[in-house]
């Protein structure tokens, strides 16, 4: 599967290879649409959404909260916090002032702001639906859709949610994470989840409050914090491209694990900050780190100059 763009679905499906029923894909990709297009608005307001999250984890819960500002066509506001991390990013059209905590984004407010406001999907080549059977979902009456997604040799066995009533998108189970949306709430003609669950692994990591509320045009919501940081915005970017990038020696064992990295692609090409966005095997994280640190780049480049820039990336462990 891939996520759909910005809110917004384009479909084509391409020819597809593996056995399934061919009727039974239309209605599924039917439902999906549908889905999709229930959630995703053909213009926005000004608006601000505030996410506040409940981490879970070994050392307990922690509290943190995204919440963005937007005057469309003009810029936005962001700001982050978790624990001791508090950012601020205020983006117009020709700067970004930047004020607060350094450092990468810690994982858990990447996650919250790569699922929210809604996490949409489309069907792809890789994707072989098996059925579409009916059933209960947190109280909910649901059409729900089986498939496998194929890599290579391997398949992981997948679900999509539908609520039977209004449409929207109930429940997302995609390569060992799990997306419960629920009390959604009406905004810019379309519906909203108003809570999230995220999970990964089995286990409850994140759960998310979301509120929307329009703003008004004259509202000063862009204007640059206190001892804010200045960047000029790209006319003209190119995104960094790995020059040197060693993968972890394969074991003998049975089992592939995939470690996500984040780090910052300095102007030297090298990387700096690195920090574990995502893994099943907590045990590999340093040998991950340690790799990644090796890692070199031709930077990202600003309107023609060298830029830092953040990337993400994935280390393989095969037969570990």
């Amino acid at each position: 599967m891939k996520p759909a763009l910005a809110l917004l679905v384009v479909l084509a499906v391409p020819p597809v290879c593996f056995s399934q029923d061919l009727k039974v894909r239309e209605e599924a990709v039917r439902l999906l649409e549908q889905a999709n297009a229930v959630s995703s608005p053909a213009t926005l307001p000004n608006l601000e959404r505030i996410d506040t999250l409940r981490v879970f984890g070994d050392a307990g819960i922690k509290e943190g909260s995204f919440a963005r500002m937007v005057i469309q066509g003009t810029g936005r506001r962001d700001e982050y916090i978790f624990g001791d991390y508090d950012l601020i990013n205020v983006w117009t059209r020709k700067q970004v002032a930047v004020a607060g905590t350094d450092g990468i984004l810690p994982p858990e407010l990447d996650n919250v702001v790569r699922i929210t406001p809604m996490y949409l999907l489309t069907f792809d080549d890789q994707d072989v639906i098996r059925s579409i059977a009916d059933r209960s979902v947190n109280g909910r009456s649901a059409h729900c859709v089986a498939f496998d997604t194929i890599h290579g040799e391997q398949a992981d066995n997948n679900e999509l949610c539908v609520d039977a009533a209004n449409g929207t998108l109930l429940f997302e189970k995609i390569n060992g994470e799990v997306i419960e949306n629920s009390d959604f709430f009406p905004f810019a003609g379309v519906l909203f989840p108003g809570k999230i669950n995220y999970s990964s692994g089995g286990a409850q990591k994140i759960e998310i409050t979301q509120t929307m509320t329009a703003l008004s045009a004259t509202d000063n919501v862009l204007a640059a914090p206190p001892n804010s940081r200045l960047h000029r915005v790209c006319a003209t970017f190119r995104r960094p491209f790995g020059v040197s990038m060693p993968q972890p020696k394969p074991g003998n064992g049975g089992g592939n694990s995939d470690v996500v990295i984040r780090g910052m692609a300095g102007m030297d090409g090298k990387m700096y900050n690195t920090t574990v966005q995502s893994s099943d095997r907590p045990e590999l994280n340093a040998e991950a780190q340690q790799l990644a640190s090796q890692w070199t780049f031709t930077p990202a480049m600003c309107d023609g100059r060298p830029d830092a820039h953040e990337v993400d990336f994935v280390l393989h462990f095969k037969g570990r």
